[in-house]
């Protein structure tokens, strides 16, 4: 593992190389409407999600990863008193925005570590979350959610979310295709480390 891939969530070097018949089936956007998800697997992944971020972070301050911390636009001084697993129920639940959505937006926050060798830390993992969630709601729903609304329900100003929005769209080159392959994948993967 290099120093880029271990700043920043690194799912893909631990995410099995191929996948096979015998994994969850494909969920995207247009299954979802016609195959809901329950809302027990919905939290269960949810609380997957938060809990793969925390190890990361975790691994990163024992790694010494914090000295390449970045204070950019992302950066709090004071950690927000809110849980990953809650904040990431509050933006899912109140935009209302499909599994698939979220988990393309963890992929976004790989994809964002990785290309600038950024280290994630409970200083910025919220502001990250929150913007590549609305940029995936963005480009994979299409929906018109105001900046108002989606900045209240962050806890940001309207003029923070669109510097952090414009801050994200550059760094990642406006790259926000996702294949359905590497889609599986960590979706394959958060079902995986779903506890039991």
């Amino acid at each position: 593992m290099d120093e880029s891939s271990s700043s920043g969530t690194n799912l893909t070097n631990s995410l099995p190389s191929k996948v096979t018949s015998t994994t969850i089936h494909n969920v995207n956007v247009s299954f979802e409407k016609d195959y809901p998800l329950t809302e027990k697997f919905q939290k269960q992944i949810i609380k997957s999600i938060a809990r793969i971020l925390r190890e990361i972070i975790k691994d990163n301050i024992l790694n010494n990863q914090m000295k390449f911390l970045q204070q950019d636009i992302l950066y709090y001084q004071n950690i927000p008193n809110i849980s990953l697993e809650d904040y990431i129920y509050r933006i899912y639940k109140n935009t209302k925005m499909n599994l698939s959505t979220l988990i393309i937006s963890i992929i976004y926050i790989d994809r964002f570590c990785e290309n600038n060798k950024y280290v994630i830390s409970m200083n910025n993992i919220h502001n990250l979350l929150l913007t590549c969630c609305l940029l995936s709601l963005k480009y994979n729903e299409d929906k018109n959610i105001s900046s108002k609304y989606y900045a209240y329900v962050a806890g940001v100003s309207v003029i923070t979310l669109n510097n952090l929005e414009f801050f994200i769209c550059i760094k990642l080159n406006h790259c926000f295709f996702v294949e359905q392959e590497l889609y599986q994948k960590y979706f394959d993967y958060f079902s995986k480390n779903i506890k039991k």
